[in-house]
C-alpha cells in the first residue's frame, strides 16, 4: 500500500449522498494513481497524513448546513498544504462541507445550491484550454461518460486547464493552483467508475498526482 498517498472517502450520513458510489470511485482512483491509504473518518485524517505527500478527497454531502467535522477537516487540510502537501479534490468534493468557506478557498470553488447544476450524465466533450501547465502537458480534448458541473461558485483567479460548454458559455472543470504553501488540483469529473476507465482522464489524473507529489 502506498502510504505517501491518502484517499479520503466520504462515509456516513454527513459525507455521502444517494448518487455517488464513493467506495467504488475511490477504488478506481487508487487503481489509476497506484494505490493509497484509505481513510473514511475525519478524525483519523490527521494521523493518516503523517508522512504523506498527496491527499485525495473523494467525498460529498446530502445536506445544506455545516457540521462540526467540517471545520476540523478544513483545518487539517490547510495544515497539510502549509507543510508542502498536495491536494487532489475530485468531482463532488465541491459539494462536500457546505458552508465551509475555508474549504471553498482551498479547492477554488463550491457547489452553490440553486445555481450550480449539471447536464444529464452521459457522453461529454471535454475541452483543453490554451493555458500551459505540467498537469495538462500535451493532453488535448477528450470525451468521457460523466457529469459536467456547471456554474460552480468560483474563487477569483481560477485559470482552467479543461472546460466544457453549456448554455452558450464555457465552464471550468479542471484547474491547478498553489495554495497556502502546497498545491491543489480540482477535477470536476469522476461521477462513477466509467470516468476513471477513460484513458485520457486517467492520464490527466496521473499527471495531476505527479505534480502534486512534488509540492514539497
Amino acid at each position: 500500500m502506498d502510504t505517501r498517498t491518502v484517499i479520503f472517502t466520504g462515509h456516513g450520513d454527513a459525507h455521502t449522498d444517494p448518487w455517488h458510489d464513493l467506495p467504488a470511485t475511490s477504488a478506481a482512483l487508487a487503481g489509476v494513481l497506484g494505490g493509497g491509504t484509505s481513510v473514511t473518518a475525519v478524525g483519523d485524517l490527521e494521523a493518516a497524513l503523517d508522512g504523506a505527500v498527496l491527499l485525495v478527497v473523494n467525498a460529498t454531502s446530502y445536506r445544506l448546513e455545516p457540521v462540526p467535522d467540517d471545520d476540523a477537516f478544513a483545518a487539517v487540510v490547510a495544515a497539510f498544504l502549509a507543510g508542502g502537501g498536495g491536494l487532489l479534490a475530485m468531482h463532488s468534493a465541491t459539494v462536500a462541507f457546505p458552508g465551509q468557506p475555508a474549504w471553498r478557498a482551498l479547492v477554488g470553488a463550491a457547489w452553490e445550491h440553486g445555481r450550480t447544476f449539471h447536464p444529464p450524465h452521459g457522453p461529454s466533450k471535454i475541452k483543453r484550454t490554451g493555458h500551459a501547465h505540467p498537469v495538462a502537458g500535451a493532453l488535448g480534448d477528450f470525451e468521457v461518460v460523466d457529469e459536467r458541473y456547471t456554474d460552480l461558485d468560483l474563487v477569483e483567479g481560477i485559470t482552467p486547464l479543461f472546460t466544457h460548454d453549456e448554455g452558450g458559455a464555457s465552464h471550468p472543470l479542471v484547474w491547478a493552483r498553489e495554495v497556502g504553501g502546497g498545491r491543489v488540483v480540482y477535477d470536476a469529473l469522476g461521477h462513477d467508475t466509467r470516468s476513471y476507465a477513460e484513458p485520457a482522464h486517467a492520464a490527466l489524473l496521473r499527471r495531476a498526482a505527479a505534480w502534486l507529489r512534488t509540492a514539497d
